[in-house]
């Protein structure tokens, strides 16, 4: 089954701030180029269109004085108004290169130009014929001159409609500018707000979930279910989550299963160990440790006492695993008085003979000073008849997976019994290492 989400929470908030920078940086980039192109549209329209409206204006002007100096030099023949009439001819033709110079969208007209061009053309050749004052004739260039304004008025009345058309291209393509940059703008923010409360509420409802296990496992309920198979990080924190109720489950079996008086791990503890040790393939010894007479020094000094016998039993062990310097040992209280240690084969005889030697100097002590010169602790057996029980000892019994062809927890259990009984018989602190070969 596939996991429920490919990103984790980290990218999943740098992909919400990743795509609303990409679209603001879009709308920006949007924003500038329709700013550029609109900005270039109205300096053409400035420098072209528009100055040639402007142009065409003063070049009829000038056109309307020459033809009021011409009836005003036909009627009055004042020679004073040639200057003035000069500084007109002059403008007309200055006038004229700029129009035909000018960047326009479109060309001239081509009745316009022909217009303007014969009639600058042949205001040239009256002038040459004359220095001072216009030669007569000179109205003659007045149909020309008509037909020039009439030109004029149309290119004019084009201008404005083209320059009308182009102010609306410009305010059109502004609102049209406006309203994508909003859009994109807009629409950045929309998704990163939506992979941000995405993001949140994916956090709120596992931190719930995660709260709720928590509160789970505090009452011991270690199996909850939790959602394991998403691929962000609170979906590793649940397989974390999942894997302490295991271990803690495991340990509650164990801390169930210790003895209460040494609270060392008891038989389902060993067993898991001889278990997984046996899986492994790794070569063990099991050392069983019973305490003999324990019995009647119980019936004579009282379970209180006989508890100190099976905590000194307990602290001896600690002690003698402790000085090997080695790990990864198990030390186990089967219940009574009997122990076991797990640990590797090459320790397991010098353990057994500190074990011993340390028991022997201390477990005297527990008895009464009589008891203790006399040797053994006087009693009646079930028939009322006296006997007489030695002072308490140790029997080690020490089988090696490797002298066993096929080892479980059941044959070497029975092994260390069948030591175990053997070493029973023997007076004193005794161990016995099962050395056989494979069997």
């Amino acid at each position: 089954m596939g996991r429920k989400t490919l990103l984790t929470i980290i990218q999943k908030i740098a992909l919400g701030y990743l795509l609303t920078a990409c679209f603001g940086l879009v709308a920006t980039v949007y924003a500038l180029s329709s700013l550029g192109s609109q900005t270039k549209q109205a300096n053409e329209l400035i420098n072209g269109d528009y100055r040639a409206l402007m142009v065409t204006t003063t070049l009829r002007q000038d056109l309307m004085a020459l033809d009021r100096f011409e009836k005003a030099e036909d009627i009055l023949a004042d020679t004073s108004l040639d200057l003035m009439h000069q500084h007109r001819r002059e403008n007309f033709q200055n006038h004229w290169l700029q129009i035909l110079n000018l960047p326009l969208s479109s060309p001239l007209p081509q009745p316009l130009s022909q217009a303007g061009d014969s009639y600058s053309e042949n205001l040239k050749q009256f002038l040459l014929s004359s220095n001072k004052t216009p030669p007569k004739g000179y109205n003659n260039l007045a149909p020309q001159r008509t037909e020039l304004l009439k030109q004029l008025d149309l290119f004019m009345k084009s201008r404005e409609e083209i320059i009308d058309g182009k102010l609306d291209g410009l305010t059109n393509g502004s609102t049209r500018a406006f309203r994508i940059t909003l859009l994109l703008t807009l629409f950045g923010i929309s998704l990163g707000v939506t992979v941000a409360l995405s993001v949140i509420l994916a956090i709120h409802r596992s931190t719930l979930e995660l709260i709720n296990a928590t509160s789970r496992i505090s009452n011991g309920e270690y199996d909850c279910q939790i959602d394991t198979l998403r691929s962000d990080e609170f979906g590793q924190l649940a397989r974390a989550f999942v894997s302490m109720g295991s271990k803690l489950q495991q340990l509650e079996k164990i801390k169930l299963d210790a003895n209460p008086l040494t609270h060392l791990p008891g038989n389902m503890a060993i067993d898991h160990e001889i278990k997984i040790r046996l899986e492994s393939g790794e070569a063990f010894a099991h050392s069983y440790i019973d305490i003999d007479n324990f019995k009647s020094f119980n019936d004579r000094y009282g379970y209180q006492e006989g508890d100190k016998a099976i905590a000194l039993v307990r602290d001896i062990l600690k002690e003698a695993l402790s000085s090997v310097g080695s790990s990864g040992h198990l030390l186990g209280h089967i219940g009574g008085d009997d122990y076991v240690i797990i640990t590797s084969t090459e320790i397991a005889e010098d353990l057994a003979k500190s074990v011993i030697s340390t028991f022997d100097e201390q477990a005297p002590l527990l008895y009464s000073a009589d008891d203790r010169a006399a040797g053994f602790v006087a009693g009646k057996d079930r028939q009322d008849n006296e006997v007489r029980h030695p002072l308490m000892t140790l029997s080690i019994s020490v089988v090696t997976t490797s002298s066993l062809s096929q080892p479980s927890p059941a044959a070497i259990s029975r092994e260390c019994a069948k030591i175990k009984h053997h070493l029973k018989k023997l007076p004193g602190s005794n161990y016995l290492i099962d050395r056989r070969e494979q069997r």
